[in-house]
């Protein structure tokens, strides 16, 4: 028996001892004095407990790391085959708080994605008697299934807005979103503007977005207007969401309704806006992901779980496939872009994740430069998706005039988008940072 345990027993045995007073008579004196008698043994029972107690504090006190050892081997031991559940800050394990942790490089990764999408200029030649190589099958693969970063996007953007929606009011939840996408969106919109004759009609139409629901969503940088949409209806259902019992239930009920109205309005609306709504599913997934970050953070991703993740990626993969280079329909318009990209944007990045964290594990020093390299690129990746169709329909055709390979279009492409966003990036940054310099002293003054 431990010294605590022997100390809560004489405890209790004093305890008892003193509960059973005698009545008080008239002729008190001779009663008293006996009831001194009866409860001697008791107060020496007491004594002797607290001064064990004492004592025990005491060497505690001198001694706080054996004392902490006694308390580990005094808890039950995991049973036969199931490991002791690890509290929130123990647990290295959940693949929540590491895709958290190497969101930037991951964002980083969907943005040159994103560029491969867009401007890559094959380097491998396909054969011309339909016969596979595996390298041209690859590069091919890789770019016309780019536009999946978007997806990724979308999710991570579902999870962090379910943190910045906890830090400040829904006016400054607003303001942070408006304040990072207005500057680089405009800035875009008022150079093409000039160069390309817009007129104010369009120009107003493009920035507004209202060109994006009533012509084409593809008028002007589509994923701005998308996104600011789903900035618009976030905190009313993330409301909702919260006050679910279940919200794993919640999101698959979500997205059967997304399914329902997909399906009936598939004759009615117009064609290019599915492009947009079959990406509901994934940012309604982020959302669910953010909430599991912060609330279950006690989750291990075990063997088991990191088997389904691969297998989900692989499916979305080979989906991805059968719908690009196949046209094989998937249930909805423009099918192309929802299962494929939701299974791949869900399951990926997790992979990611998990490589990025077993290459420091490994390699130390250069698994770290790897992941800044990508996270840098995370750091501007909304400047880096502005300037580049812009950009490139700008320089590949003089490129090409002075004879520059494909290879060599690609370089320049890629080292030009990625100096004059980057640099943007930090015009933005010192721009914003005066403007709300006379803000921040009043809140100062103000605290």
């Amino acid at each position: 028996m431990s010294k605590k345990d022997k100390r809560k027993k004489n405890i209790a045995a004093a305890l008892e001892q003193t509960t059973e007073l005698p009545a008080v008579p008239a002729d008190a004196e001779p009663v008293i004095r006996a009831a001194g008698e009866e409860l001697q043994p008791a107060a020496e029972t007491a004594a002797e407990a607290v001064q064990d107690a004492v004592q025990e504090t005491a060497e505690a006190v001198k001694h706080p790391e054996a004392e902490k050892q006694n308390e580990k081997s005094e808890k039950p031991e995991a049973s036969a085959g199931k490991p002791a559940a690890k509290t929130p800050v123990q647990n290295e394990k959940n693949g929540f708080l590491l895709l958290s942790k190497y969101r930037g490089a991951i964002m980083g990764i969907a943005a040159i994605w994103i560029l491969i999408f867009h401007e890559w200029l094959q380097l491998t030649v396909t054969p011309e008697d339909g016969s596979y190589h595996i390298i041209n099958m690859l590069e091919r693969y890789i770019k016309a299934i780019g536009f999946c970063g978007v997806d990724i996007f979308l999710m991570l953007s579902g999870i962090g807005l379910t943190f910045a929606i906890k830090k400040d009011s829904l006016g400054k939840f607003y303001y942070r979103r408006l304040r990072r996408i207005i500057l680089p969106f405009l800035t875009i919109a008022v150079i093409r503007c000039f160069l390309e004759h817009w007129g104010w009609q369009n120009f107003i139409g493009n920035v507004t977005g209202w060109k994006f629901y009533t012509v084409s969503m593809y008028s002007f940088l589509w994923f701005v207007p998308a996104i600011c949409t789903f900035y618009l209806v976030f905190p009313l259902y993330y409301k909702l969401f919260l006050r679910a019992k279940d919200k794993i239930m919640f999101t698959v009920g979500a997205i059967i309704v997304w399914l329902m109205l997909t399906l009936y309005y598939r004759d009615s609306l117009r064609g290019d806006l599915f492009g947009f709504t079959n990406r509901i599913p994934v940012f309604l997934i982020g959302i669910l992901f953010g909430w599991m970050t912060q609330n279950r953070k006690e989750i291990v991703f075990t063997a088991q779980t990191w088997l389904h993740i691969t297998f989900t990626a692989l499916l979305g993969f080979y989906l991805g496939f059968l719908a690009n280079f196949r046209g094989f329909p998937l249930i909805v318009p423009v099918s192309n872009c929802c299962f494929p990209n939701c299974l791949i944007a869900i399951s990926f990045p997790f992979l990611l994740a998990k490589g990025f964290s077993l290459l420091e594990q490994k390699t130390g020093g250069f698994g770290k430069a790897v992941f800044k390299i990508f996270a840098f690129f995370g750091t501007f990746s909304l400047e880096f998706y502005c300037v580049q169709e812009w950009l490139a329909g700008w320089l590949m055709p003089k490129l090409f005039a002075r004879g520059w390979t494909n290879a060599g279009v690609n370089l320049v492409i890629f080292v030009s988008v990625t100096a004059i966003s980057f640099a943007a990036s930090q015009i933005f940054s010192v721009f914003w940072k005066l403007v709300e310099l006379p803000f921040g002293k009043k809140e100062k003054k103000a605290a």
